[in-house]
Formats: structure tokens, C-alpha cells, sequence
């Protein structure tokens, strides 16, 4: 194995590692709105930090890893929170493969649209799961606190970024 892909997956498995507890230690944080279901999302940093770094297929396969992780460790496999937490990852990370197509998209309208997208589809999953359209009426509400905590974790990520692209070898970034 070179020594290169030695060092791109010991890296991905710190990554998966952090987001793993960030997404646990999020539990415990106290919200300062106390609206249900929301959430910073803290975990979606490394996400957007392996996008950056390491391209869509790495980004897709980290979060994946995550959800199942978290699944089948916290939360329980197969059960409504792993499902809403799954179809969360699906809209999420579909919108932001799509994105980051276009060069031109900043961090923030990536992460922002992603964030935005990842409540859609756990709406979407929680009329099929309550067999409830009324649920559609929470988006409004969702839509707003997804696109601050989408900024947030835009901006912590651009931060993060800055500095790890100091350390990271140029060749193991994304093209």
C-alpha cells in the first residue's frame, strides 16, 4: 500500500472518529431554542471538511460510515431515528454532491442548501413513518433554523479549513 493512501485513510478514520463524537456530544449540548427536532448538526463539519479535502466519493462514504455508526451504537438500527437520521443523509448529501459541481457555490449556500435539505427529508420521512401530512407544516420552521445552523457550521468549517490547509498535503486534496 503506499505510503499516500496509508495517510489519506488514517486521516478519513480520525475524521469518521470526530464526527462520530461530535454527533454524540451534540446530545448533551443545551439548545438555546427549544424547538424539537433541532439540531446544530456539529457533526456536518467533517463532513464538509472531507469534501473540501478529499472529494464527493470520501464525503459520501464518511457520512454514510456515520449515520450507520451512530445507528447502530446510540440510537438503535432500524428504528424511526435511525431512519429519519438516514433520509436526512440522502437529501443532504444529494444536494451537496450536486453542488459542489459548480465552482462558483460558496461554503455557506452549500452548506446552507444542505442543511435546508437534510430537514426536508427527514420531514418527508417522518409523514411516511406518522402517516401524517400535517407534519409539512413543521418545514417552515425547519427551514429557518437549518439555514442559521447551516451558516454556523459553514463559517466554523471555512475556519477549520483555513488552517488544516497548512497541514494536509496538496496532492491529497480534491481536484
Amino acid at each position: 500500500m503506499k505510503k499516500e493512501n496509508i495517510y489519506t485513510i488514517s486521516l478519513l478514520s480520525i475524521f469518521l472518529a470526530i464526527s462520530i463524537l461530535l454527533n454524540y456530544v451534540e446530545n448533551f449540548l443545551p439548545m438555546f431554542i427549544p424547538i424539537p427536532g433541532v439540531k446544530l448538526g456539529i457533526a456536518n463539519i467533517i463532513g464538509l471538511i472531507v469534501l473540501y479535502f478529499f472529494g464527493r466519493k470520501k464525503f459520501i462514504l464518511l457520512n454514510f460510515l456515520r449515520v450507520i455508526i451512530v445507528g447502530v451504537l446510540f440510537n438503535g438500527i432500524f428504528t424511526s431515528s435511525f431512519f429519519l437520521s438516514f433520509s436526512g443523509f440522502l437529501c443532504s448529501s444529494f444536494i451537496a454532491i450536486i453542488l459542489s459541481y459548480n465552482k462558483k457555490i460558496s461554503i455557506y449556500t452549500l452548506s446552507i442548501a444542505s442543511s435546508i435539505f437534510h430537514s426536508i427529508g427527514q420531514i418527508l420521512c417522518a409523514c411516511i413513518i406518522y402517516s401524517s401530512v400535517y407534519l409539512l407544516y413543521y418545514l417552515s420552521i425547519l427551514v429557518i433554523t437549518s439555514s442559521i445552523a447551516g451558516f454556523l457550521i459553514a463559517y466554523i468549517s471555512s475556519l477549520i479549513i483555513k488552517r488544516l490547509e497548512k497541514i494536509i498535503p496538496f496532492q491529497l486534496q480534491a481536484k
